[in-house]
């Protein structure tokens, strides 16, 4: 019997051995949350203070639980679950802070160089149309279209026989006329040659494609305490899919003017075809707004800087993917429309609020021009009803549950020169004190023309040129915001007229 017995108690030695075990590798998992949470820095200390109470309350639990006989077993439970739930959290935490990271430091452009032909055109590859003539695109300051014509004679093995143009137009209508077989070109134009060319997309088939990696110098921001200084982000909204760091036009073109003392967000908005200078690049000519992304984001806040006469101090570029897949981790968001409409891709919107609208219908309302009596200015209202209800959205406690969401829908998608301790002290001071914002929308008029642009060579365009009055009207009201002093939707809508 004694035998017996000292047998059932090396057996229940060992399996609270095995329990304590566990409950050590709980209180590791444990400090590397802390640890990671801390780094991360977007939680208040009094959070932290009372997340680390019930994780240590929980590893103790586990730990003595393995010592008394009734309760190790819903101790060894406890232990497997909570180090399931710290794996996954650890992850979680270790996958945003490397989100954060990409966010804030991309150092590279990427230029998509196409081949295209006509639609009907015989050749399915490179390779068939070795033989072709070609017209190339020049862009004035870049070597992106001979690098891919470069990589292009390597991958057929021979040398091409082309022409150069400096209009990206001219080079598609000689396509279309047959002067040319094939044509080499910045894909950063596709959305301009639509407008052009109704139908370009249809009519003209890509055979390839070269995506030319340029580095670049990072457009460096201030490392002022945006918790406790004022400060004006400007938003690009760039018009593609996919990876942020493509070249393109900026189609959405917003400042956004926050003070963090006085908890007030000013939205000032200009239409994408403002026709303005574009400083340092179109050499005193003139040009769609738009087309300053192709230069850069640099060039696109040099240009407003110049237009208002403010300091823009900050950029944040997104795209398509970033708005969609932002909502969507939000859960949906509510859109207070101002007019009754369906948009051309068929989404339903009332007038008044629209509840809990997902990422592709946020992304077809802020789209959506055709079917608006104001056309782009009412666009660029909805631009900004829909960014609204996203900061609504997250300085409301849905930024806990969605935070991880976001910055995975950010990942490839979203680019700024705000720093991670800067995006992470703002989340922070939400957190804390749960203030309401003042949010003010603005936006900026002009009158419709054709005119020639420093990006379109010899063919007129549609732009618009600056109501300089409505300008200067923004533009102090933004110093109003700067300098602390209250701005109301009423008073804005009373100066536009509106």
């Amino acid at each position: 019997m004694k035998t017996g017995n000292n047998t059932g108690r090396k057996r229940r030695k060992k399996k609270h051995t095995v329990g304590k075990i566990m409950a050590i590798i709980q209180m590791i998992l444990s400090a590397v949350f802390l640890g990671v949470l801390f780094i991360i820095n977007i939680l208040p200390m009094q959070y932290m203070i009372i997340l680390f109470g019930i994780l240590l309350f929980l590893c103790v639990f586990a730990f003595f639980s393995q010592m008394t006989r009734s309760a190790h077993i819903i101790g060894k439970i406890d232990c497997v679950i909570m180090c399931l739930l710290l794996i996954l959290g650890n992850v979680y935490l270790i996958r945003a802070n490397m989100t954060l990271f990409a966010i804030t430091s991309n150092t590279y452009t990427i230029d998509r160089i196409a081949v295209a032909v006509l639609a009907d055109d015989p050749a399915q590859s490179l390779e068939d149309a070795a033989d072709y003539e070609f017209g190339a695109q020049q862009i004035s300051g870049s070597d992106r279209v001979e690098q891919a014509i470069t990589e292009i004679v390597d991958q057929v093995g021979q040398d091409i026989s082309y022409y150069n143009y400096d209009d990206v137009f001219q080079l598609t209508q000689d396509l279309y006329d047959g002067d040319v077989q094939a044509i080499i070109y910045n894909t950063a134009y596709n959305a301009s040659l639509e407008e052009q060319f109704e139908g370009f997309s249809q009519n003209v088939r890509e055979l390839d494609s070269v995506e030319i990696r340029t580095e670049v110098q990072t457009v460096g921001g201030d490392n002022k305490d945006v918790t406790k200084n004022a400060f004006t982000v400007f938003i690009s909204g760039i018009d593609t899919e996919g990876s942020i760091a493509t070249v393109s036009r900026s189609d959405v073109n917003m400042l956004v003017t926050v003070n963090p003392e006085t908890k007030q967000i000013l939205m000032t908005s200009v239409p994408r075809d403002y026709y303005v200078e574009l400083p340092g690049v179109s050499d005193g000519q003139r040009d769609k707004l738009t087309h300053a992304g192709l230069y850069g984001v640099e060039c696109s806040m040099d240009t407003l800087e110049s237009l208002f006469g403010v300091e823009i101090n900050y950029y944040a570029r997104v795209n398509f993917t970033t708005l969609r897949d932002i909502v969507d981790a939000l859960g949906g968001v509510d859109l207070d429309s101002r007019y009754e409409f369906t948009t051309i891709s068929g989404e339903y919107f009332t007038q008044g609020m629209n509840y809990n609208v997902d990422g592709s219908s946020a992304l077809a309302f802020a789209r959506e021009r055709y079917n608006l009596p104001g056309g782009d200015n009412d666009r660029v209202l909805n631009q900004q009803i829909v960014l609204k209800a996203i900061i609504n959205k997250c300085t409301s406690p849905a930024i806990l549950t969605g935070y991880m969401g976001i910055m995975d829908s950010l990942s490839n998608s979203f680019e700024t020169n705000l720093s991670q301790n800067q995006i992470s002290s703002l989340v922070r001071m939400q957190l804390a004190d749960g203030a309401t914002w003042n949010i003010v929308s603005s936006a900026v008029v002009g009158t419709g023309d054709e005119n020639y642009c420093y990006s379109s060579g010899d063919q007129l365009l549609y732009v618009m040129n600056p109501d300089y009055d409505s300008v200067n009207t923004a533009a102090g009201f933004i110093n109003q915001v700067i300098n602390g002093e209250t701005v109301t939707q009423e008073e804005v809508s009373a100066a536009e007229g509106m």
